[in-house]
């Protein structure tokens, strides 16, 4: 029988786990974080808890996946827009920002042992894209795996911009999505 061992004592915090090698165990928590940051604890050793992926400073860290063995695929949420990075999963180093149109991930779907992930996105022009990213190239490079369709509608007519809106008269930054229609 496995020995139970106590993290922790209340429920002060939200604590999702990403992956564990061995007795060291990686969540996604929001303890003394409320952007969220990625920690560290290794079960032989309960009390000593380590940041792999600092709280950032104003972006918000939404979820993190363990992939291609020892690499961290992260999403952030950054003035209203996502952002994915990839990581190493031992140190936290950022290795490379994968470019994302302005929308919404909503979902990241891979195996820790798979170089293959894909990637669910949405937006104003866009009811829904599956990429497919190999992340054993030397530049993870998205490409799209499927893709809804709407008849008659052509997201290439359009375009989205996100604009600052910083200097108005409430003296407040809010950030705006833009649509326009090209001929």
């Amino acid at each position: 029988m496995l020995p139970f061992i106590q993290l922790v004592d209340n429920f002060e915090a939200r604590y999702l786990f990403v992956t564990n090698d061995d007795t060291k165990f990686t969540f996604l928590t929001n303890k003394a974080a409320p952007r969220y940051k990625l920690v560290r604890v290794d079960f032989n050793e309960p009390e000593s808890w380590t940041d792999v992926v600092p709280e950032d400073d104003k972006d918000v860290l939404e979820t993190a996946s363990a992939v291609n063995n020892n690499q961290l695929l992260v999403s952030y949420l950054s003035d209203v827009k996502y952002g994915l990075q990839l990581r190493d999963l031992e140190t936290g180093v950022l290795l490379h920002q994968i470019p994302v149109d302005i929308g919404t991930v909503y979902g990241i779907s891979g195996k820790r042992e798979d170089s293959d992930v894909f990637i669910g996105f949405t937006s104003f022009l866009t009811p829904g894209i599956i990429y497919k990213c190999n992340l054993a190239t030397g530049v993870p490079e998205m490409q799209i795996f499927q893709e809804a369709f709407v008849p008659g509608f052509h997201r290439e007519d359009f375009e989205v911009k996100q604009i600052d809106e910083s200097a108005d008269r409430y003296s407040f930054a809010a950030k705006v999505m833009e649509l326009s229609w090209t001929d």
